[in-house]
């Protein structure tokens, strides 16, 4: 079994963000960067069955037509 290069990405949170980021990683027993890549992984899995509650409203509305259907 051959495992693929993970590609590094950055994401900019503010420090309240952050601090329950850091918080939630430790809690779990995860570090920052594996607890990041499952998040990242559950959220575009939600995204990809259609769940945008996560989107701000707006752009959830905005993607919905896109696709052809009503939010």
């Amino acid at each position: 079994m051959t495992t693929a290069k993970k590609q590094p990405i950055r994401v900019f949170l503010d420090q309240e963000t952050h601090s329950a980021f850091l918080i939630q990683a430790g809690t779990h027993n995860r570090t920052p960067s594996a607890l990041g890549e499952r998040l990242i992984q559950d959220g575009l899995a939600r995204l990809k069955a259609g769940d945008l509650s996560a989107l701000d409203a707006d752009l959830a509305t905005d993607l919905a037509r896109s696709q052809g259907s009503e939010a």
